[in-house]
């Protein structure tokens, strides 16, 4: 398995922060959720993941990306000493209430129409499209996406698959060296709340209205590009990066 690493702690704004994807024509990842394959020494390792919002360390997060002459490969690697997950899920929108990571893809700077996908440490995906600002909708499915997450004792793996034609189906340009487009990187990290104290449910910009039967979650978010924003938010334009595929 790809290694762990520790990560420092700094904030870099959306304009700044651009993840290189390389180019690597006839990559061809086994998505199995395991993160052995030997392609992924050819990806570059992503760790600045941060907690916006809080001023300590994140738990760390390492992210990979390949480009191949047809897929978009991605890798998550997540360091979780807690995982949030539910055996049972009413439907994929109970993803809110898990441990998780996101993607989102973007067709312009302010977000007027973006993509989402939610993977938790089960493999299962919460995907919508969106427009700014919160007009989601969850009825729409990512065409052709597959992916796959095994926990371990020290956290969890998601790895996934995109085909090229799908995110042009969706109006991005073809992927190839010297394309660059917006998207973001984020991590949903929560922990159980075991303090025995009485919780008040509340409905949030986060749970969308959603209660659990038992307490919910103590959230913390995590974000590759701080946004900026007062609370926790990623669906605004701040919060997107780059992704660029170069040789």
């Amino acid at each position: 398995m790809v290694g762990f690493f520790w990560c420092a702690v700094w904030l870099v704004s959306a304009d700044d922060l651009t993840y290189p994807a390389r180019y690597v024509a006839d990559a061809s990842i086994k998505i199995d959720g395991i993160a052995t394959d030997p392609g992924w020494s050819r990806a570059v390792a992503e760790q600045r993941f941060t907690f916006p919002w809080k001023a300590t360390p994140a738990p760390p997060t390492t992210f990979r990306a390949l480009c191949g002459r047809d897929d978009l490969f991605f890798l998550f690697q997540v360091e979780d000493s807690d995982i949030v997950v539910l055996d049972k899920l009413r439907d994929e929108e109970d993803a809110v209430f898990e441990d998780r990571v996101e993607v989102y893809f973007a067709r312009d700077n302010q977000l007027k129409r973006y993509f989402c996908v939610e993977i938790d440490s089960r493999g299962r995906m919460f995907d919508y499209s969106g427009s700014f600002y919160r007009q989601l909708d969850p009825k729409w499915n990512w065409p052709g996406l597959e992916v796959q997450a095994t926990t371990h004792e020290k956290g969890y793996v998601v790895e996934g698959r995109i085909p090229l034609a799908n995110l042009e189906a969706i109006g991005l340009p073809r992927l190839r060296p010297g394309v660059r487009i917006r998207w973001g990187l984020y991590r949903a990290e929560f922990s159980h709340d075991r303090s025995g104290r009485p919780v008040e449910q509340r409905e949030t910009i986060h749970n969308r209205g959603r209660k659990l039967d038992g307490p919910p979650p103590i959230e913390e978010w995590i974000s590759w590009v701080d946004p900026r924003t007062r609370e926790p938010d990623f669906h605004v334009p701040s919060a997107l990066g780059w992704l660029e595929v170069v040789e």
